[in-house]
C-alpha cells in the first residue's frame, strides 16, 4: 500500500511517501504524483521517502523520470529522505524545509 500526502506552499510541492513503493503501487504514484506535477506545471517538487518501507527498481526509475520531467520544464527536484540505498544517490536535502534555503521564487 502507498499512502500520498500532498502540501503546496510558497510555490513548493511537498510530496509525502508512505508504506510500499513497488509494482502494485507505482500506477497511484503515476496517477497521484506524477500526473498532477505535469497536469499543473509545478516546478518545485520535494519528494519525501523517509516513510517508504520499500522501493522496487520500478519506484526508483519513477522517481528518476520524475525528475527528468521536472528538470525538462526548467524546474527543480529535490529528494528527502535516503534511507533506501536505491534513493541515497538522489538525495539532495538534509530536511524538508532546506528547499527554501535553495529556492527563491
Amino acid at each position: 500500500m502507498l499512502k500520498v500526502l500532498m502540501e503546496f506552499r510558497k510555490g513548493i510541492l511537498f510530496v509525502r511517501l508512505f508504506g510500499k513503493l513497488d509494482d502494485k503501487t507505482i500506477e497511484t504514484f503515476k496517477n497521484e504524483v506524477k500526473e498532477v506535477i505535469i497536469e499543473s506545471g509545478i516546478k518545485y517538487v520535494v519528494l519525501n521517502t523517509y516513510n517508504l518501507d520499500e522501493v522496487s527498481k520500478e519506484g526508483v526509475k519513477e522517481i528518476r523520470n520524475l525528475k527528468k520531467i521536472i528538470k525538462k520544464m526548467d524546474g527543480e527536484f529535490f529528494l528527502y529522505g535516503g534511507e533506501i540505498k536505491e534513493l541515497k544517490s538522489l538525495v539532495n536535502l538534509e530536511n524538508e524545509l532546506k528547499v527554501f534555503e535553495r529556492v527563491v521564487i
